[in-house]
């Protein structure tokens, strides 16, 4: 009883500080909760554009370098016959390209590295085709380098035999014996080296009409993948941000290949007829 008289005795301004104390501080709580929220809020937003632009330098990186990399594929299955197999691993040519594939699956969206994983699967196939094509290639290049090494020792004979013969002849000697040694010598040389000179020429045809072969195959390839690359060129953009029209972009490829294509076959129709 004694304590709600107190509580009367205390005057109404006295209770309207109390009153307005309580509520400054009840406000000052509410917007400090709502200016932590917010300042929650912009961390997150914050860190996350971080860590977009993270992953979009990450991925700008890696998607450049396997571009570089799918170009360069073109490039290297073309020159696979002019390779010595005896001297290097010709697969060994495509490794730069498989581990920026890999690479790249690692940090695309799954359907980037879908299409990533396709084509290196492409690719692997290819190469494995393309070996059996370039087989004969290799094989007529090594004999005509064998036969080469043999008709330049021929030749050689030959011509030693000849400087023999001349010197026996301008020193008058009649030892008809040593002519006719030298002259069966000079015979054998000479037709070794016409069977050997026959046979290099038939190889270096039956190379050219392989490495014909291998060229038709190996467009016939490019062809097959063509889309692929594209389909994959125009993710990557996409994922880079970089505004690709899909079926602008891939109407204006396939022009160019229709392009080199037609200019590929003139040049096989004029190489038939030589």
């Amino acid at each position: 009883m004694h304590f709600l008289n107190y509580v009367a005795m205390i005057s109404n301004v006295v209770w309207a500080a109390i009153l307005g104390s309580g509520l400054t501080f009840f406000g000052v709580m509410l917007s400090d909760r709502s200016n932590t929220n917010r300042l929650i809020k912009t961390l997150a937003h914050e860190s996350a554009e971080k860590d977009k632009d993270r992953i979009h330098s990450l991925r700008k990186d890696v998607y450049l370098h396997a571009a570089e990399a799918m170009a360069e594929v073109g490039s290297y299955l073309g020159k696979i016959p002019q390779l010595d197999p005896t001297k290097e691993n010709i697969a060994d040519g495509l490794s730069g390209f498989f581990v920026a594939s890999t690479k790249l699956q690692l940090v695309a969206e799954s359907g980037t590295a879908k299409l990533a994983n396709e084509l290196t699967a492409r690719y692997s196939e290819m190469l494995f085709s393309l070996l059996a094509k370039a087989s004969p290639v290799h094989t007529l290049q090594a004999a005509i380098q064998i036969a080469t090494e043999f008709y330049d020792q021929k030749q050689s004979e030959v011509a030693l035999v000849l400087a023999e013969i001349t010197q026996l002849t301008e020193s008058g000697s009649t030892d008809f014996q040593r002519f006719a040694a030298l002259k069966r010598s000079f015979e054998n040389s000479q037709q070794a080296a016409t069977q050997l000179g026959e046979g290099r020429i038939k190889s270096f045809e039956e190379r050219n009409l392989a490495m014909r072969e291998y060229t038709i195959a190996l467009l016939k390839e490019m062809r097959s993948v063509g889309p692929l690359q594209m389909r994959l060129t125009t993710a990557i953009r996409s994922e880079l941000a970089l505004e690709t029209e899909a079926s602008d972009y891939e109407a204006e490829a396939q022009a160019n290949f229709e392009r080199i294509d037609h200019s590929m076959r003139e040049l096989l129709a004029t190489l038939e007829k030589s």
